[in-house]
């Protein structure tokens, strides 16, 4: 069936329009004509190239050797300014469909370096050794290209090319984080001693952080994406800040000093230890972090002038909402890796008499369909 995608829509499919109804591409690119087998369907179907007949003018020749079958990324073949356009039009389109949010302009759009970003990467294993990534809805392992995986760090490439097959055979997948100067991995592969943590660097502060710690992966743009929080937080003297799914303290420690006090909350326990470490280490008495459940975190709180959620791809729940809408701060600011999930919240938010007043992309993550948005929501 010949077609001619349209657009990027959610989850990084290329959209065409047949006789038949939506056929969802993955792989394509705007501009493309194709020549496309799409899934039986009355309105929406998914379909796979058989051929490109035309090639968008945005089409470029990956980089990577296993592109298309690794699920590492999802954008190798597109020029990466259009990759940034086409991030921005998902966004305002998941806005204007989900949130009921019409032409919103995007505050900032701060652009990455494409290749090499990653300091933190989950690898698979497979039946014969081979370390790499699961292929594209499946569970299979493909291997890494020689060279490694074109997004991560040359550290942890580096340290994958060492390591010899039969060490980690048995094991089904394991963890690395890097940074500048050193690796950290998974515990308990046989055979490599690792350390217990490394150190990053963000907004003049130094940051210990264990294996499971969360971070934010990408090197190059982790400092503007605090700098887009901190802006929009507005921070003063005597404000008194709540920063909910605070990981090991990141967004708590950066805007400390310019606040009367911060409580950062997270579920796990070990980036509550990493944050009160790093609280120690960094000399900043005015914070202090719990360990509680989301639904549980306001609870904890008696009151908040500044609210700060950066929650999993799953976003907030309505309850969660309503207690952070209870406590009645003049300022939300939302950091989202899902900008459908985001939306989705939006509108809920609005429910309770919250509006966007602004948001930015930030591109976390180059080449693949994910971004971060960070928005100000402010009270009616």
């Amino acid at each position: 069936m010949k077609v001619k995608i349209e657009k990027i829509v959610h989850g990084g499919y290329g959209l065409a329009r047949t006789e038949y109804g939506v056929c969802l591409v993955p792989l394509s690119v705007p501009g493309d004509v194709l020549d496309v087998e799409c899934s039986e369907s009355e309105k929406l179907s998914f379909g796979w190239i058989k051929k490109i007949i035309t090639p968008s003018r945005y089409r470029r020749d990956p980089r990577c050797p296993v592109f298309g079958m690794c699920g590492g990324c999802d954008f190798d073949h597109m020029d990466y300014l259009y990759e940034l356009e086409m991030k921005v039009d998902v966004l305002m389109e998941d806005l204007s469909r989900i949130a009921k949010i019409m032409n919103m302009d995007i505050d900032r759009v701060i652009k990455s370096e494409m290749y090499g970003y990653r300091n933190h990467a989950q690898f698979k294993v497979g039946g014969k050794g081979d370390i790499g990534f699961f292929y594209k809805k499946s569970h299979e392992v493909v291997p890494l290209p020689p060279g490694g995986c074109r997004l991560l760090s040359s550290a942890i490439n580096n340290f994958i090319g060492k390591i010899s097959p039969d060490i980690i055979f048995s094991r089904g997948g394991f963890r690395v984080r890097s940074n500048a100067r050193n690796i950290i991995f998974q515990k308990g592969i046989p055979g490599l001693k690792d350390d217990t943590h490394c150190y990053q660097y963000a907004g003049g502060l130094k940051f210990r952080l264990k294996i499971d710690d969360f971070f934010q992966v990408n090197t190059y743009v982790t400092g503007k994406w605090v700098n887009t929080i901190e802006s929009y937080l507005d921070p003063q003297n005597n404000d008194i800040v709540a920063d909910l799914f605070c990981g090991s303290g990141l967004i708590s420690l950066s805007i400390a000093k310019k606040v009367k006090f911060v409580t950062g909350i997270e579920l796990n326990r070990n980036p509550v230890n990493s944050a009160r470490h790093n609280a120690k280490w960094n000399n900043i008495p005015n914070v202090s972090f719990l360990r509680a459940n989301s639904d549980r975190a306001v609870d904890l709180i008696n009151s908040a002038d500044k609210i700060i959620v950066d929650p999993p791809r799953s976003g907030l729940t309505e309850k969660l909402i309503n207690k952070i809408t209870s406590l009645e701060p003049a300022v939300i600011v939302y950091a989202s890796c899902d900008t459908a999930t985001f939306a989705r919240d939006m509108l809920i938010f609005t429910k309770y008499g919250y509006f966007l007043k602004k948001i930015s992309l930030i591109d976390m993550f180059p080449r693949t369909k994910h971004s971060e948005v960070v928005a100000l929501i402010k009270k009616n």
